[in-house]
């Protein structure tokens, strides 16, 4: 969150010019070497053994009459052993075992789903079809009912619709999917140290440990891997798994806060290498065809295979792996106000106030570490009585607003804090080899200690501070500095030594929450700020962001590749420090503008920086002001489709924000579809197709500057100065896209230029979507349900369409356990005689309205229809109840929902879908401003 920069603004400007590169407060006095700089060599691959052996295991519930389990290892002549074990549908687990291991070595911190039931399929795997045959058994050996067939270079496992093949020699393991295909180069290698060599001396892949290479195809993209400013394919890098806090980073860092070990690939399938020791990942640097994971002091290794058909089935398998990520707070999603750091109460309610008095939407507010007394007081967990008198009636009143308060806390215990000798001795912090208290001293706040997460007592202890904030009204957790930021290589803590058990660490101290608050507050959702973590971070409800970004355009350039990236890796929700953190002084309104429009549409909008340059968006001049006000009051308005993205995160694990190659498919249930107008026999709706896919061209490059929102929505930010006019490449779709705000027409499946002066970003729907919005409300508190507005942009060539909007009280955590919840499903027939919608409510909870309230809005109408007709005998609705506005080319009608459906007819609708002119792509898209002030056309 801070560096030493923060406390010293009059060096803020200078360090920036001097030293313009992010600083790397990881390795600092007490952290290992980036590289070697004694030259010691490099510790020694030794080669494995050969196929001795192999058993196959099948584990059967007699009671449920199903297969639990398979499993095949193939013993080595040096002793050791490959495991390749059915987990899921579309998932396998592959180990080695080094010789004596009797199983793997490191537990894991990111697997959370048990072994499912195996799925046999006669049709793809004849070896379990029935009894073999005496000659079938000869030549394939006896395993061969349990789907196993031994030849003389290989043996395989067929099982699931997958074909897992063991070669002989080499010991190396192939996956054969229906989707894909995953090979590895050679059986895992593992390194010992040379004569002479101290463990902690190397690291990487210099040092002892174990490591796996797997082949690349031609053309092959890599993502994921956590939070890197990278492009998204990150084949060619490689990578730390080694989560680290660089200050004022910008686009280019390769290694942040958050470092997965995560990989997912264009061929079909995803790889978690299931261990949390410092590592790495070659992505085809050192061998263009290969893919290359090691981690230090491994003598085994595990890692999991899961593939699908596409981004959507892959991530959804991972997520059940790792677990799912729990809904969030519905305020979670309006806009959250932060800054280092509001110092008093009578700022909290002052800030509050004025949000409000200039028109922002407000839904939170977070403390940094001035409500407990500043840097020297980490570790304190008690209210600053001196600035925060009556931090309860603050909280109270603020949530009387609709404004819920965040508090901030660090895993450090400075040797400032009251309670610096508690924790040292009860042994609660990171000790010395010897056992003794270790006390960091190159921490840039000041000597200090850090907790020890991994111990229950101080699990313990810090849950006790933490219940007393919340039951004092704390709504919101920060969590900073978790990697932890500076984490001595010599440290020990109870799960381990440092390079051990760090990437662990954030993770663990997470689950202090999730595990607390699932046992404790049952009912109440769980929100945590918090900036570094681990595979399967999700499922703890973990709100991350990118760390302490350097503010400026290359800074702003970063966020959409991290954030996408991360998204590829199961995390759903990361965002940034709208507007920028730190290490650059000056305060730039256009820049602050961009990267507000960009976080608007964003997962989480939270504006944010240092002392330096304020964050709050009423303290920058017009039109700056209005533009930003335009874009959080849409994110408002937006509600209802981000609170669906939320739960769609929830239930299948796809991210709010996706690559643009992620696809999209829209499946309708035939029944449901079907119900448009059962008594009419329309022989013409049968033909429908019953879904829509969205493809980017193999032709087209992948961009890291724009992403989907959801299935319906385009963002393609801004992120150079002075740029009023930008490329958006566009998949291929039916129909192609639709300008969100014009209503322009653009075709699918090329690039175009798109304008894009200071006051818009150009924010496109797909043709035939719907959109669910609501009306503007300052705080989601007083988000109203009983009313939906619902955008609909019908075309031509996609004849069916569809949307479930979901819906609950936005605060129970166990509203999709218990059916709390309702839908809203809506579904757009198009033909030329008649398009008709279809609305459905299905579905309730405690407090939910009774009926709704439809505004519908229908874009791109040329002409208004002759009638509008309502319910499945097609009674003209009154002309009270729509009009058709020329201007905007739209029809806007309402009616009422209840729990019966409701049908519309619009006969003969046409519609204006000629593509826009002028959308030649710019070969050059900068232009320089003749000054710093602009208009909203600018």
């Amino acid at each position: 969150m801070r560096s030493i920069f923060s406390r010293f603004p009059v060096l803020l400007l200078t360090a920036a010019l001097l030293l313009p590169a992010a600083t790397h407060a990881q390795r600092q006095t007490d952290g290992p070497p980036a590289q070697d700089p004694f030259g010691h060599p490099a510790a020694r691959e030794v080669p494995g053994g050969r196929y001795r052996s192999h058993r196959a295991v099948i584990d059967y519930d007699t009671a449920r009459y199903q297969v639990t389990r398979v499993m095949l290892e193939v013993r080595a002549t040096d002793g050791s052993r490959r495991r390749v074990q059915t987990w899921a549908p579309g998932v396998v687990k592959i180990s080695y075992l080094a010789p004596g291991q009797a199983a793997d070595a490191d537990s894991s911190v990111s697997v959370v789903q048990p072994p499912q039931v195996v799925r046999y399929e006669t049709t793809c795997n004849p070896g379990c079809d029935g009894p073999r045959t005496a000659a079938e058994v000869k030549k394939y050996g006896p395993d061969i009912c349990k789907g196993v067939f031994v030849y003389s270079d290989r043996v395989e496992l067929s099982v699931n619709c997958q074909l897992i093949s063991v070669d002989k020699k080499t010991l190396a393991i192939t996956v054969n999917g229906e989707t894909g295909s995953v090979s590895e180069a050679s059986s895992p290698f593992r390194r010992q140290a040379q004569p002479g060599q101290h463990p902690d001396e190397l690291i990487g892949d210099q040092a002892s440990g174990t490591g796996v290479r797997l082949r690349l195809q031609p053309g092959e993209r890599l993502y994921g891997t956590g939070a890197r400013a990278l492009p998204l394919d990150r084949r060619g890098y490689r990578l730390d798994l080694y989560n680290q806090a660089h200050y004022g980073y910008q686009n280019g860092e390769q290694n942040l806060n958050v470092t997965l070990p995560v990989v997912l690939s264009s061929r079909g399938y995803l790889l978690l290498f299931d261990h949390h020791a410092a590592g790495y990942l070659d992505l085809g640097k050192a061998r263009p065809d290969q893919l290359e994971y090691g981690a230090e002091g491994l003598s085994s290794l595990s890692y999991f295979v899961v593939m699908g058909r596409n981004q959507a089935e892959i991530l959804d398998r991972y997520t059940a792996l790792t677990g799912r990520q729990p809904l969030p707070p519905r305020w979670a999603l309006g806009l959250i106000q932060s800054r280092f750091g509001y110092r008093s109460q009578a700022e909290m309610l002052a800030v509050a106030r004025r949000m409000r008095a200039a028109d922002f939407p407000l839904d939170a507010l977070v403390l940094d570490l001035f409500w407990f007394g500043g840097t020297t007081r980490q570790g304190d967990f008690e209210w600053d009585k001196t600035h925060f008198p009556d931090p309860a009636g603050m909280m109270r009143e603020l949530q009387s607003q609709g404004v819920q308060t965040i508090l901030i806390s660090e895993p450090y215990v400075m040797r400032t804090s009251r309670n610096d000798s508690l924790v040292r001795t009860r042994g609660l912090v990171g000790t010395t080899a010897g056992g003794r208290p270790f006390t960091v001293g190159s921490f840039w706040a000041g000597p200090a200690s850090i907790l020890d997460v991994f111990k229950p007592a101080t699990r313990a202890w810090l849950w006790t501070q933490y219940a007393r904030l919340h039951g004092q009204g704390a709504a919101g957790w920060w969590s900073d500095l978790g990697e932890p930021e500076n984490h001595p290589a010599a440290m020990r803590h109870a799960a381990g030594p440092t390079r051990q058990v760090h990437n662990a660490y954030g993770q663990t101290w997470a689950g202090i929450f999730a595990d607390k608050y699932a046992a404790q507050y049952p009912d109440e959702r769980l929100f945590n700020l918090a900036r570094s973590g681990w595979a399967g971070m999700q499922r703890q409800s973990v709100f991350p962001w990118s760390g302490d970004v350097n503010r400026s355009w290359s800074g702003l350039q970063a966020q959409i590749p991290i954030m996408l990236g991360m998204g590829q890796a199961g995390m759903g929700y990361l965002h940034s420090d709208a507007g920028g953190f730190g290490a650059n002084a000056v305060q730039d309104a256009e820049l602050y503008t961009r990267w507000l429009q960009l976080a608007a549409l964003c997962p989480i909008l939270r504006p944010h920086s240092d002392q330096v340059v304020p964050p709050e968006p009423y303290t920058y001049p017009e039109p700056y002001q209005s533009i930003v006000r335009k874009y959080t009051h849409l994110r408002m308005e937006l509600l209802p489709y981000l609170y669906t993205l939320a739960a769609q995160n929830t239930l299948t694990g796809a991210p709010l924000t996706r690559a643009m190659d992620f696809g999209s498919e829209q499946w309708l249930d035939k029944t449901f579809a079907g119900a448009i107008n059962p008594s009419a026999g329309d022989v013409w709706f049968t033909q429908l197709t019953d879904y829509q896919r969205s493809e980017l061209s193999t032709q087209l490059p992948l961009p890291d500057d724009q992403y989907l929102l959801g299935p319906n929505l385009l963002v393609a930010p801004v992120n150079q100065p002075g740029q009023r006019r930008r490329n958006v490449i566009l998949p291929a779709t039916p129909g192609g896209w639709v300008d969100f705000e014009t209503g322009q027409t653009l075709p699918g499946g090329r690039t175009v230029g798109l304008p894009a002066p200071l006051g818009h970003i150009p924010l496109l729907t797909r043709a035939g979507a719907f959109v669910p919005m609501t009306n503007y409300r300052a705080s989601t508190a007083a988000f109203r349900p009983d009313t939906l507005v619902l955008r609909y942009f019908p075309d031509p060539q996609v004849p069916l369409s569809g949307f479930e909007v979901y819906e609950d009280d936005g605060h129970s955590a166990q509203a999709l356990a218990q059916h709390q919840y309702a839908s809203v499903q809506v579904t757009g027939a198009y033909a030329a005689d008649r398009t008709i919608i279809l609305a459905q409510l299905k579905g309730t909870y405690p407090g939910a309205p009774a009926a709704r309230l439809v505004q519908l809005r229908v874009s791109r109408v040329a002409a208004a229809p002759s009638a509008v007709l309502v319910g499945e005998k097609r009674q003209p609705l009154p002309a009270s109840a729509w009009r058709y506005d020329a201007t905007r080319q739209e029809l806007r009608l309402q009616f009422s929902l209840s729990k019966h459906q409701a049908v519309i007819t619009l006969p003969s609708l046409r519609l204006f879908t000629q593509a826009a002119p002028n959308l030649d792509p710019e070969t050059l898209t900068l232009s320089a401003p003749a000054s710093r002030v602009f208009t909203d056309a600018a």
